[in-house]
């Protein structure tokens, strides 16, 4: 069940509202990873009613002032989104499999120490028949992940009919069980810094929990501006049985509503601390990981336990 190896070794970014919401539509059939934003619920639904209406799919729209209709509406996108990306996908891999001329051309998309492109090319310089082509095609290549992003600063108390509703019905909460709720196999960037009572939200959505050979359905990624940052936030995950799959570093220039977050540190330094930190972050996550599963009552992931045993970097389980 784990994932492919992937096609290409950069991912398109969350940009705004808006700019990403429909890129894995357009680029994910290439093997492409992109994030779509899941803050404007409204926005959504009107994209969703676009695109359900263009692939004829089944579409509901949820009233604003209805109980839940934000999650209801992010889930219901993603789950049309993961439906016409696996569509695009199966057609395009068909056309590479019926068209020489489509398939040299996908490959000249994908860079030249790819590993999958040299095995590909030396195919094709055999008298390989379409069926075998197809047959390879569908074991090693994979539609680019439908990633989504979350503010976790973005998380607006909300009303219903004038009653306060609880901290699961805030807006950066009810995007959080939108995405939990969908299809997906996919990963949750979280950016613009911490927030405890999201992240234990985590804890009610099983799909955040490794499975026994330590796949994750639902990834967490963090966006953090340096080493300190990243090692309290995955930490805090770590304790309740969850893994950050990945720490993404951005400048604090990257957005303005994050400009100048660090002390005027350069970007190298802060790699360079990761680097010095990495085996260190790593088997301390992994032990607090671990014991946090175990109590509660959680399933094992064996072969990352003897992965880890054995040696103490380079888990790759999750």
């Amino acid at each position: 069940m784990h994932a492919k190896t992937a096609v290409h070794n950069f991912h398109i970014p969350v940009m705004g509202l808006a700019f990403t919401i429909d890129s894995p539509i357009k680029v994910a059939q290439y093997g492409i990873n992109s994030v779509v934003s899941i803050v404007d619920d409204v926005l959504i639904e009107k994209i969703n009613e676009f695109y359900s209406h263009k692939y004829k799919l089944p579409f509901q729209s949820f009233p604003t002032k209805g109980l839940d209709s934000r999650a209801k509406r992010i889930t219901s996108y993603l789950n049309n989104m993961d439906t016409i990306v696996k569509q695009k996908f199966d057609n395009f891999t068909t056309a590479l499999s019926e068209k020489k001329e489509m398939l040299w051309d996908y490959l000249d998309m994908l860079p030249d120490y790819s590993e999958l492109k040299r095995n590909l090319v030396g195919l094709m310089e055999t008298n390989i028949t379409k069926k075998e082509i197809a047959k390879w095609l569908k074991k090693n290549l994979a539609p680019g992940s439908v990633d989504v992003n979350i503010m976790t600063k973005l998380d607006n108390e909300n009303y219903h009919k004038k009653t306060l509703l609880s901290k699961e019905y805030n807006d950066a909460h009810a995007a959080l069980r939108g995405f939990a709720k969908s299809n997906l196999h996919a990963s949750i960037v979280l950016s613009a810094g911490m927030n405890p009572h999201l992240y234990s939200y985590f804890e009610k959505f099983e799909d955040f929990y490794p499975l026994k050979n330590g796949f994750l359905k639902k990834k967490i990624i963090l966006k953090v501006s340096d080493y300190r940052s990243a090692i309290i936030q995955g930490l805090f995950f770590a304790k309740k049985g969850l893994w950050v799959s990945e720490y993404r570093i951005e400048s604090g220039l990257n957005c303005g509503g994050h400009a100048f977050a660090t002390e005027g540190l350069l970007l190298g330094p802060i790699l360079e601390t990761f680097t010095q930190n990495k085996e260190n972050t790593h088997s301390t996550n992994i032990r607090n990981l671990l014991q946090s599963i175990v109590r509660k009552r959680k399933t094992l992931p064996y072969q990352t336990i003897a992965t880890c045993n054995h040696r103490a970097r380079g888990c790759r389980h999750f």
